[in-house]
């Protein structure tokens, strides 16, 4: 059995690398223009359904309602599995991801997550201003997927870690509804241990019904920020509970 995982995972990590380079010349040209890069976010929406569908693992994305096209979402979702910003790719919106400036540092896809993205450097105050900045501005033409833990910082998945503000201040001050998304069992099928080994199963996403920030005023950021984590956290005890037989 562990042959077959360890060949199994040999073989998504190749799709991957394949699909990377099939993609990456088409990438490199996008991402020199600003008034481009909604090409490569409907590329990289179809670019996750093809990566999905050649590594045989199946989905089930369950919508409590289903998002607008012509309204502006910040996408808030749990992180603990490197295989949840594909899994984002699978939701039918354009939008561009505010996250970690590390990954801006990994060998030509470095370079086209800070053409197309947007990296932010948590350790410093100057990134954070600026990125927060950009992102405010990117949000008059595209969505913003954050995973607002900051990363996989979980050690103990299904249970997340609080919540950073940025998201949130993000959506009191534009006044732009967050999309939760929650990300039930990719932690089991691609698990952040380091062993990089692919559990074949259903990848399950529930996206919730969007939350509007009430007003403007800093205290709201607090309550949009614990309703956020409250829906997703509960749907991810729900969802636990049922697999443990709870």
């Amino acid at each position: 059995m562990k042959i077959l995982t360890r060949l199994y995972s040999l073989y998504i990590i190749a799709v991957f690398i394949s699909l990377f380079i099939v993609f990456l010349i088409p990438f490199l040209i996008i991402a020199q223009r600003n008034s481009w890069h909604f090409l490569a976010l409907k590329i990289n929406h179809y670019w996750a359904k093809i990566f999905f569908k050649l590594s045989f693992i199946p989905y089930r994305i369950t919508y409590e309602i289903q998002p607008k096209k012509d309204q502006r979402y910040i996408l808030c979702a749990n992180h603990f599995s490197f295989l949840d910003i594909p899994a984002m790719g699978l939701l039918p919106l354009l939008f561009k991801f505010y996250g970690k400036s590390s990954l801006a540092t990994i060998p030509v896809f470095g370079y086209m997550y800070r053409k197309i993205h947007i990296p932010v450097n948590r350790s410093s105050l100057k990134s954070i201003k600026y990125s927060f900045g950009v992102a405010k501005q990117a949000l008059d033409d595209y969505n913003l997927a954050i995973f607002p833990e900051g990363g996989i910082v979980s050690e103990n998945p299904p249970l997340m870690k609080p919540f950073k503000d940025g998201a949130f201040q993000l959506a009191v001050q534009k006044q732009i509804p967050i999309l939760p998304v929650s990300f039930i069992n990719n932690h089991q099928i691609l698990p952040d241990d380091n062993k990089h080994l692919f559990n074949r199963m259903v990848c399950k996403i529930v996206v919730h019904k969007p939350v509007i920030p009430t007003d403007s005023s800093d205290e709201s950021v607090d309550v949009l920020k614990h309703k956020i984590y409250e829906v997703i956290q509960n749907e991810l005890n729900k969802a636990n509970k049922i697999q443990t037989g709870g």
